[in-house]
């Protein structure tokens, strides 16, 4: 009795494994590495002729037929089907022998169900080709890369008669460099519309006449879309769409500093040459003079690190609002130690180590003007007898990187005063104009 019901139970596996809609029997179930086989009899009553339509019960023969279904745990499922063969019993009808047919599920000459062949036009249109083959061995559906493609052009894939009106035209390669197509997408429903043979100004033409819809067009600058919408779509308004706009954008304003390289070049020379006879020379130094104080803190705090410099900013701030000195650790990711030491420095001075010099206590008499004549081997012997405790190399690197600083401090304050006299001429050509229109009335 306990094997019968163990039997009763194996033979109940493959009716929840088989699909529902088509009427079999599951005779044999048994398993190999990594195959699971099902043995399966077809139990429908009659057959179709697929010629002439008429219904025959008559059985000619059985033969064998071999479908892959959807995997199970990861094992390929092979159904073994008993098929049979009817006779036709039309005498009008040629054919006189037809293998037996079903309304869903299987059709003839597939070697794959419906829903498993379903599952790969899924995968080949999400992932192509090779990489959809690829992918399918994990599934448990192996298949080859042209199985995939031969899957794709079989889809019965029906165009949209009717878009929401907004249309984008652009091309697309069927092999890049030397045959190209154009796709129509629905700029509203976001998806592709239709695929056209090639880029030719007829064939959109002839596209567009069919969807009258059409109200707006979004393409590219390539003319033969514009003549095509022209002759297509005389009532559509063309435009173009955000990349070729930036695009177009590009290219005016590369024109316009084009037809500006002339001016473009003095302003350059002007900008770059701190020399340069500039009428304005005592507004410069006046503000090289207001900006002293700035300039030699920035020139000492040069060497400083930028992260140190952050952290005692952030704890002085954090500590003038309350905050202790474990909650100021805590928020600028810092030792309650080193905490403590910023907050008791009233400025953060620099680490002193091996290569430390006192440069900074020098800078004052190495920026004076009178000094911008000198070689750096003068200028490190007048400081030496005045106490530099550095060595000349260490002399001379402070002094690139003291200059390179320097140099765009000056070019800072050369633009600034450049555009002070743009203003100021702008002023006094409105003023001008003004008083003279003033004298007119």
């Amino acid at each position: 009795m306990c094997n019968f019901i163990i039997y009763y139970y194996i033979l109940m596996i493959p009716q929840f494994i088989l699909p529902s809609n088509v009427q079999l029997n599951a005779d044999t179930i048994f398993s190999e590495p990594g195959v699971l086989q099902i043995g399966a009899s077809v139990c429908q009553p009659s057959s179709t002729c697929p010629i002439c339509s008429q219904t025959s019960k008559r059985v000619h023969s059985r033969y064998s037929r071999t479908l892959l279904d959807l995997p199970i745990s990861g094992n390929l499922a092979r159904v073994r089907l008993k098929a049979r063969k009817f006779f036709c019993d039309n005498f009008e009808c040629p054919r006189k022998v037809l293998t037996e047919r079903f309304d869903c599920e299987i059709k003839p000459y597939y070697r794959r169900m419906l829903r498993s062949n379903d599952l790969l036009a899924r995968m080949a249109l999400e992932l192509g080709g090779n990489t959809g083959a690829m992918i399918s061995r994990y599934v448990g559906i192996p298949v080859s890369p042209s199985t995939v493609l031969r899957i794709v052009k079989k889809l019965d894939i029906q165009s949209k008669f009717l878009t929401s009106g907004i249309i984008g035209v652009d091309d697309w390669a069927l092999k890049k460099g030397r045959t190209y197509g154009t796709v129509i997408v629905d700029l509203v429903q976001k998806e592709v519309i239709d695929l056209l043979p090639d880029r030719e100004a007829n064939t959109l033409s002839e596209w567009l006449k069919k969807h009258l819809e059409v109200t707006t067009v979004s393409r590219d600058r390539y003319g033969s879309y514009a003549l095509g919408v022209k002759a297509g779509a005389p009532q559509a308004r063309q435009v173009a769409d955000r990349f070729h706009l930036l695009m177009n954008l590009g290219d005016a304003t590369k024109k316009v500093f084009q037809s500006k390289g002339k001016e473009l070049r003095e302003v350059f020379n002007l900008y770059n040459n701190p020399l340069i006879e500039n009428p304005q020379s005592d507004s410069i130094q006046q503000l090289n003079q207001n900006s002293i104080k700035s300039r030699e803190t920035i020139l000492s705090s040069a060497d400083l690190s930028v992260n140190r410099q952050h952290k005692f900013g952030k704890a002085k701030e954090l500590h003038a609002k309350g905050f202790s000195i474990r909650q100021i650790a805590r928020a600028v990711n810092g030792s309650r130690v080193t905490i403590r030491k910023y907050l008791n420095m009233e400025q953060l001075s620099k680490r002193e180590s091996r290569n430390s010099t006192n440069l900074d206590a020098f800078i004052t008499l190495l920026t004076k003007e009178d000094n911008s004549s000198k070689t750096y081997r003068e200028l490190y012997q007048t400081i030496a007898t005045m106490g530099f405790n550095g060595k000349y190399s260490q002399f001379c690197h402070k002094m690139n990187h003291l200059c390179t600083i320097q140099t765009s401090l000056r070019k800072r304050a050369l633009y600034r005063s450049n555009q002070n006299v743009v203003s100021h001429q702008i002023v006094t050509h409105a003023l001008h104009g003004a008083e003279s229109a003033s004298a007119d009335r």
